[in-house]
């Protein structure tokens, strides 16, 4: 039998392949002609959602807190727990004590510390008999507090919120902030599932802990005409590219389109087959750098050559779903920008400078995809460029 975090694990798992919380114009490199078609889904359900229409998608705000902890009653021992992402290693580390923190991560004292205030104010809120993900976006000390502003920065983004307003209160009182973005559900550990964006309307209130809803009212974006136009336009142009489009040159090669496409978005370039040549070069070098035979120097300029040519004979293919891809890509900006325009309980700022919200997530059905800003100016390239990616944060 799987352990009860083998499960966790799992849930997140959706039976089209996409299996992680990914960007929509990476679908399709993940996924092919069926990821193309999610990602068509998700963001026209969103566009739908934006303008007031009935919609499959719902959306919520993605907070950029530290750490992401699992929380609730295990139900295998019936007990509260904390934890952090290590709920989902082989090897869990589930902690029900003070005592169980400090020994399973005392190596790391900050961590060690926002456990321990989790341990001692969440089961003041959380309904028994649920398990619950969110992200820590403070606990004591973490909120500073000027004239006007509450303030507090968990991660790469600087959260604030007027003193005066409900969730200034509610920050200013608070020992600790989570926001939750998911539930598992299941009577037993093998009936484990993820849902995102839960309904946390079984919370209870207590001062000492703030749970933040991830949720946004659709009702209040400011879908602006031209953003909608550039939603429309740009999604043709994908829909076109995309018709007879074969995917097939990725396969074998989704992990070199991958970190290209990360490479671009630090330094603020488009996708290209003359880039993605240099980048599978370079990093051939990188990794013969390491070695220190000449046999196996060989083998990696063997693979290096040969991911190359592979490039090369499919050069038009591989042209294509980089413009697919930035279509794709552009018409998800478009409503970025309105959804980081359209206010929130919050303020963002990034070194100083206003910005909007890490991002959102589109859900349609249970599977969730990212929209980030991912311009150079954009959330992703400041988190990319600081070092904090947080590939397995879910939902985050």
């Amino acid at each position: 039998m799987l352990s009860f975090t083998s499960y966790l694990t799992e849930s997140t798992e959706d039976t089209d392949k996409l299996k992680h919380l990914e960007h929509a114009e990476d679908h399709p490199i993940n996924a092919g002609a069926a990821g193309f078609n999610h990602a068509l889904k998700t963001l026209t359900g969103t566009h739908n959602a934006m303008r007031g229409k009935k919609s499959q998608v719902r959306l919520t705000t993605k907070y950029d807190g530290a750490p992401s902890i699992v929380f609730g009653t295990h139900p295998d021992t019936g007990k509260f727990f904390v934890a952090s992402k290590s709920a989902f290693n082989k090897n869990p580390k589930i902690n029900y004590t003070h005592a169980d923190i400090e020994k399973n991560h005392g190596h790391a004292p900050g961590l060690v510390s926002k456990l321990g205030h989790a341990l001692e104010h969440l089961p003041k809120v959380t309904p028994k008999g649920h398990v619950y993900q969110g992200d820590m976006m403070y606990a004591p000390g973490d909120v500073r507090h000027d004239d006007t502003h509450v303030h507090f920065k968990p991660n790469t983004i600087s959260y604030s919120a007027h003193k005066n307003s409900a969730m200034g209160k509610k920050v200013a009182q608070s020992k600790i902030g989570v926001a939750v973005h998911t539930e598992y559900h299941g009577k037993t550990a093998a009936d484990m599932k993820a849902h995102f964006g839960p309904d946390l309307s079984n919370f209870k209130n207590h001062k000492d802990a703030n749970i933040i809803s991830t949720a946004v009212d659709s009702s209040k974006i400011d879908y602006k005409p031209e953003h909608k136009a550039k939603f429309n336009s740009e999604i043709k142009k994908a829909v076109a590219l995309n018709k007879g489009h074969d995917y097939s040159h990725l396969e074998g090669h989704k992990e070199h389109v991958s970190t290209y496409i990360n490479s671009t978005v630090r330094n603020g370039t488009k996708p290209s087959v003359e880039g993605l040549t240099a980048h599978v070069k370079m990093r051939g070098e990188a990794q013969k750098s390491k070695l220190k035979t000449d046999a196996g120097k060989a083998k990696i300029d063997a693979k290096t050559s040969e991911a190359v040519s592979h490039i090369q004979n499919n050069s038009k293919a591989f042209s294509t779903t980089f413009k697919i891809h930035q279509h794709l890509q552009n018409a998800k900006h478009a409503q970025v920008k309105a959804l980081a325009a359209s206010g929130g309980d919050f303020e963002h700022h990034i070194d100083g400078k206003k910005t909007g919200p890490e991002g959102h997530v589109a859900l349609l059905g249970n599977k969730p995809t990212k929209l980030v800003d991912r311009s150079s100016e954009g959330f992703a390239a400041a988190n990319l460029n600081a070092g904090g990616i947080k590939a397995t944060k879910n939902t985050k």
